[in-house]
């Protein structure tokens, strides 16, 4: 099980009461862009594959792909995109749309890049003019980020008076953190290092010019909504299961 800082739990926990946006540990992973996506292994002992995944993973995204429909968003950018999931969703649902995306893997990137234009690095070298989007998304991305002030300003800037963000993460701090602590499974991939809790981001989208519509907390909709999961958690001893308030998605709209 992953090594992790003694004070991690109090440390997001603390977030209310210090005013800071989120509690920074450090990087326990290497170059993880490329192992990102071939078989990774759960924090439950499950091996996966993200690329077999991908069907399920673009259904998945349906909930946005509609929100952003319904805003007649005609020109997104997915930050992070990974393997081009959620572009594919909206390809689906706004068939004229122009997709774009950005996207550290040049594995990932290059099966995105069947459903938009992709840039293959960080969102601030991809040097995109101001305003140029209509949307942004952001899925599960910002908790990887070194520095996710300069990351949010960056999506402000080129996002268009009036667009939409959709950004989502984990609670860090949700019940099911409270409750298994060091075993919340959310802690237990290397590549989270700026976690946020539910009232941590509210004020740090607020904070940074974007007024938000609404908040979801994806679950009964999922796969992972089963009796399986429902049993584990019973069981605070082990890994927590995927569960009701793990990750939160926030749809915003720049002021």
């Amino acid at each position: 099980m992953t090594e992790l800082p003694e004070n991690i739990n109090l440390g997001v926990r603390n977030l209310y009461n210090t005013g800071e946006y989120y509690f920074k540990i450090p990087s326990r992973s290497g170059d993880f862009e490329e192992e990102y996506w071939g078989s990774i292994k759960d924090p439950d002992g499950k091996e996966r594959n993200l690329l077999d995944e991908f069907e399920n993973n673009k259904n998945r995204f349906d909930y946005i792909a509609e929100y952003l429909k319904e805003t007649s968003a005609r020109n997104l950018l997915d930050v992070g995109c990974g393997l081009g999931a959620l572009l594919a969703s909206y390809k689906l649902k706004a068939i004229n749309a122009e997709l774009h995306g950005t996207e550290l893997s040049s594995f990932a990137g290059k099966h995105a890049s069947k459903y938009g234009e992709i840039f293959i690095g960080n969102l601030e070298d991809a040097r995109y003019e101001d305003e140029s989007f209509d949307a942004v998304t952001c899925h599960h991305v910002i908790e990887h980020v070194v520095n996710p002030e300069v990351f949010l300003s960056e999506i402000k800037r080129v996002l268009k008076k009036n667009g939409v963000l959709v950004l989502a993460t984990p609670d860090f701090d949700s019940g099911c953190a409270r409750r298994y602590g060091k075993n919340y499974r959310m802690l237990h991939d290397k590549t989270h290092i700026s976690l946020f809790s539910s009232d941590s981001m509210h004020r740090f989208l607020r904070d940074y010019g974007f007024i938000i519509k609404k908040v979801e907390f994806p679950y009964f909709d999922t796969e992972y909504f089963n009796t399986e999961n429902l049993l584990k958690i019973l069981d605070g001893k082990k890994i927590s299961p995927p569960f009701y308030g793990n990750y939160m998605t926030f749809f915003c709209e720049k002021s």
